[in-house]
């Protein structure tokens, strides 16, 4: 194609403003400045990723206009061979053309003997490069304008490296302009929206919760691609966010389009996107269809790629193709796409039958292997989003049968690593599935699942409404194991919420189930539940049995983990009673136990027990060293709980020997973990023992405000409980004692005895409470108060 002068951009383009790639600046002029030597720049992405802002911010940054001066911005969109590319250079450093001489003589004529150096930026030089057979022709020209001592260059591309035979000096981690920060992001939405000063976040309502999830949830959609972002909020300004988010949903990347222009590299990610297309041959678009299919793409991809697609001929070569357009691209070993990408590609590109029975028949065998125990479970994380939509849209063997089981299982897999959103997720898909073909049990055995996944997080009221319509619909279809096992897990719900009459009901009530179906596991997890419930009553002797029952069922079906817990109930108990010896030898025995089988969370909750336990013996050595090594091993396995129940006792430990200033700072570092996982009645307790020590170092301000927000911690909690309330109320009284303010006292005395009177068993407690008064009566008598 021939050009015309006027065919050819010459002008450089406003310099934009950009955020969130500062680095990438900063690094772009260091390699370009850089003391002694000629360094050329190659900035390379994807399509509106921001490789020509950036390019333009560097080129007008003070050291860059100090060394170059004036840069030469060429734009190489309609450049389609070396003829065309030497026409740009020639207009752009506005060479006079001479008879006789032909272009290339001209230009390398000018290069030879200017003095000055030159900068130039080769926009989108993707065009030439890849254009017909041209890259050694292309390529031999880039060379040869390079080696002028004059020269240096900014070449952005598609692809993973630059043109020719070049040194490059590539922008970026992993050779390529990574997307922005979603910090990054949201500030250019909000920058060039206005959205973030038309509503006040100051305050709390629902509307502007909701507002904000559609910000993230837009932005998350977008996946940090500048061009994406900028339309959009050009979009959300004259848009309600309600009605842009809606058309997104529906039209998704047809609508990333800038406001009033044509479609263009600049303002469609459409039109970016497809100027990529362009560029491949039909096996690799058709790879590229299916690998857009996926949303995790091909995690470990040089291993996997094969396994998935076993028809397609070198795959690896149609990759690299893909690469380097920059359609997708490449982290920690997984091939993936930038979302808007991604969801332009599978809403215009159906993926073929051929494509999708080879995905179905990899992930069905997939299944099979982390069901064996063949496939290392770690490896489904990588795989969540790719599984839950190929299942949810499943149409292979087995159909929705299959469909389901598979789901079902990777909600219990999930469930049983602690992946409560994946687990409740698949879980939730698998019923549907077993619903459209009248699986009732199943359906039942999915809603169970969910409501203990429930249960884990604490969720209460939602776990008790999932767990009784699991049973009533296993009263239904007359499954004893189903309302057995549902009845055990709101029983489980009840003890930890101390509701001991409806713990007790529901667990007698399932252990009588389990006996007549003959399931001892069953049995022995009611057992061991009942006798905890007794050893909270001090019901100890009760509990004792029970517990006792338990481990020698445990020990008969060979459950160790059931046996240990069972070893470290009755410790419990005996540590309770202060029978030091017998809780020594119970805790140590559950230690050993929960080692031999690697239960890391038994290990550590019975060396935090025998820790407790040395310290109501006064034996704060053993005390210290037992429950650091607790804390330790909580800290390895990321139990946060479990190392802030290891400080406080630790406090305790050094407040027991008066080492008030040891004391204070394990109580502190216990109330922030508390506080961050909001658990708002161990941070009451925090709270009331910081009190306590504050009142023995007679820093009484400290002390009283402390006794106060630790009270206000106790109050955010549903039902507080009368315990924990009544002894911050005493101790409270106690400090106001201590600093002569009786009024005071006998005040939070009162409140105290209110609070254990409330709660049967708690009386004795209200008894000291009433001892005390009169105590206090007495000395106001001695010292002549009066009211």
């Amino acid at each position: 194609m021939r050009l015309v002068n006027s065919d050819i951009d010459i002008e450089t383009s406003q310099i934009p403003n950009i955020i969130g790639r500062d680095e990438l600046v900063k690094e772009g002029v260091e390699i370009l400045c850089m003391d002694g030597q000629k360094s050329h720049l190659a900035i390379l992405g994807p399509g509106g990723i921001g490789k020509t802002s950036l390019a333009l911010v560097i080129s007008n940054d003070s050291k860059i206009q100090q060394k170059f001066g004036k840069c030469h911005f060429l734009s190489c969109d309609i450049l389609e061979d070396h003829n065309d590319l030497v026409q740009g250079f020639i207009q752009v450093l506005e060479i006079k053309m001479q008879k006789g001489k032909s272009q290339y003589d001209a230009l390398y004529g000018y290069l030879q003997m200017n003095p000055k150096p030159l900068l130039f930026i080769l926009d989108n030089f993707e065009t030439p490069w890849n254009y017909e057979d041209g890259q050694a022709y292309i390529g031999s020209l880039i060379e040869t304008i390079g080696q002028f001592s004059c020269v240096t260059l900014i070449v952005t591309m598609r692809g993973m490296e630059g043109p020719g035979n070049i040194k490059w000096h590539t922008l970026g981690a992993d050779y390529q302009i990574s997307p922005l920060s979603s910090d990054a992001a949201a500030k250019v939405f909000h920058l060039i929206s206005g959205k973030a000063k038309a509503v006040d976040f100051s305050e709390r309502n629902p509307f502007k919760v909701t507002y904000l999830q559609s910000i993230d949830h837009l932005l998350a959609e977008l996946d940090g691609v500048p061009l994406a972002i900028t339309i959009m909020a050009q979009l959300a300004k004259r848009t309600d966010m309600e009605i842009l988010m809606r058309r997104w949903n529906e039209s998704k990347t047809r609508i990333i389009l800038k406001p009033g222009a044509q479609p263009g590299k600049l303002t469609s990610v459409e039109y970016s996107i497809d100027l990529s297309m362009k560029l491949l041959d039909p096996v690799a678009k058709d790879l590229l269809v299916a690998l857009s299919y996926l949303p995790n793409g091909i995690p470990n991809w040089d291993v996997t790629l094969h396994q998935m697609l076993p028809r397609v001929t070198k795959p690896e070569t149609e990759i690299f193709k893909l690469l380097a357009c920059s359609l997708v691209f490449e982290r920690s070993n997984s091939l993936m796409m930038l979302a808007p990408v991604r969801e332009y590609i599978s809403a215009e590109y159906p993926i073929s039958q051929s494509f999708l029975g080879q995905i179905e028949v990899f992930y069905v065998r997939m299944m099979e292997a982390v069901s064996s125990n063949t496939k290392p479970v770690e490896d489904l994380e990588l795989h969540t989003l790719n599984l839950f939509k190929l299942f949810s849209q499943y149409q292979g063997q087995g159909g929705q049968e299959i469909a389901g089981q598979c789901l079902q299982a990777l909600g219990m897999t999930y469930h049983y690593f602690n992946k409560y959103s994946h687990a409740t997720k698949f879980l939730a898909e698998a019923r549907v599935k077993f619903q459209d073909i009248k699986n009732e049990y199943e359906a039942a055995n999915c809603l169970r699942g969910m409501g203990n996944i429930h249960r884990m997080l604490s969720k209460d009221n939602g776990a008790i409404a999932l767990l009784s319509e699991a049973k009533s619909q296993f009263q239904r279809i007359g499954s004893k194991m189903g309302i057995a096992n549902c009845l055990w897990s709101l029983g489980e719900i009840y003890r930890l919420q101390d509701k001991h009459s409806e713990a007790t009901e529901s667990l007698s009530e399932a252990r009588v189930l389990y006996q007549s179906i003959g399931s001892q596991i069953g049995t022995a997890d009611c057992l061991k539940s009942l006798g905890d419930i007794y050893g909270m009553q001090n019901r100890a002797h009760e509990a004792t049995e029970l517990l006792s029952e338990a481990q020698v069922l445990y020990q008969s079906i060979g459950s160790q983990n059931g046996t240990a817990h069972c070893l470290w109930s009755i410790g419990e108990i005996r540590r309770i009673q202060c029978k030091y010896s017998e809780a020594t030898e119970m805790l140590s025995k559950a230690r050993d136990l929960y080692q031999s089988i690697g239960s890391q969370s038994g290990t550590a909750k019975s060396l935090w027990s025998l820790g407790d336990t040395y310290r109501m013996q006064k034996k704060y050595s053993e005390a210290t060293e037992t429950l650091s090594e607790a804390r330790a091993l909580c800290q390895s396995i990321g139990d946060e709980r479990g190392a802030a129940n290891c400080l406080k006792i630790l406090g305790q430990t050094m407040r027991n020997q008066n080492r008030l200033d040891e004391a204070l700072p394990f109580i502190l570092q216990a109330y922030e973990i508390y506080s961050n996982i909001n658990d708002a009645s161990e941070m009451g307790w925090c709270l009331r023992e910081s009190g306590v020590i504050y009142g023995k170092m007679g820093q009484y301000e400290l002390a009283e405000q402390s006794f106060i927000d630790a009270l206000e911690s106790y109050l955010q909690l549903q039902s507080p409980d009368p315990r924990h309330m009544g002894y911050c109320y005493y101790e409270f009284g106690l400090l106001f004692k201590d600093m002569g303010k009786f009024t005071e006292t006998r005040k939070k005395f009162q409140e105290a005895r209110d609070c254990f009177a409330s709660h049967g068993e708690l009386r004795g407690y209200a008894k000291s409470c009433e001892e005390a008064l009169e105590e206090l009566y007495e000395m106001e008598l001695l010292n002549g108060v009066t009211e």
